[in-house]
């Protein structure tokens, strides 16, 4: 089930020890949020991919096609206007303009369905509390390890610059040190658990693989 935004930043809050949604430091809110948007934005180069399927309708002579979200291929199927299934072969490349494009080896008949299984990214834009996520409420702390990482990152930046240190290290709980341990347990935490979501992938939202 979907998760707002607004319920995100509450579980970020926890990881982070923060006590109120309305505290300005040493995150605000933007900034907290801006951290979740990256953590979910990480998950395609983790490999943690979301399923997607398009229907394409062929055109004569017509070799590429639009794709509205798929951006890694995992096979294409050709159905005729009798159901007959049969195996395309194809390419994803990017079309130019930030988007991608379906390529086939050869032109399909008029009349014949394209359809396109592949993986595209989880979302990783919101636009307000209210809006959701499209990642199963069960793996939605794996972003969030990383974007616990990357806030408390930002607090060891605060330790590299003069200025900030003065104001800021007299007040910190935690050492650099211990702020390196907590970086380093939050990504080793996030990267295992992608490692093992990504190793679900091959078995969810696939059709099993049709002969023509």
């Amino acid at each position: 089930m979907a998760t707002t935004l607004v319920n995100l930043r509450a579980k970020l809050n926890g990881e982070l020890g923060v006590l109120t949604d309305a505290e300005t430091a040493p995150w605000a809110t933007t900034v907290r949020n801006n951290a979740i948007s990256d953590g979910y934005a990480d998950l395609w180069r983790q490999g943690v991919w979301k399923a997607a399927k398009q229907d394409l309708s062929s055109a004569d002579d017509t070799w590429t096609y639009a794709l509205t979200s798929i951006r890694k291929l995992n096979r294409v199927e050709v159905i005729d206007g009798y159901g007959t299934v049969g195996e395309g072969k194809a390419r994803i490349e990017e079309d130019g303009v930030g988007g991608y494009q379906l390529v086939l080896a050869t032109p399909i008949a008029v009349g014949f369905t394209i359809r396109v299984f592949g993986w595209t990214a989880y979302k990783s834009t919101f636009s307000g509390d209210a809006d959701t996520d499209d990642l199963a409420a069960e793996y939605n702390r794996i972003p969030l390890l990383k974007a616990k990482a990357i806030l408390y990152r930002q607090q060891l930046s605060l330790f590299a610059r003069y200025g900030e240190r003065q104001a800021v290290a007299p007040e910190m709980n935690v050492s650099i040190d211990q702020l390196v341990g907590i970086i380093s347990a939050a990504e080793r935490e996030y990267a295992d658990a992608c490692r093992e979501l990504s190793g679900l992938r091959p078995r969810v939202g696939q059709a099993r693989r049709f002969r023509a």
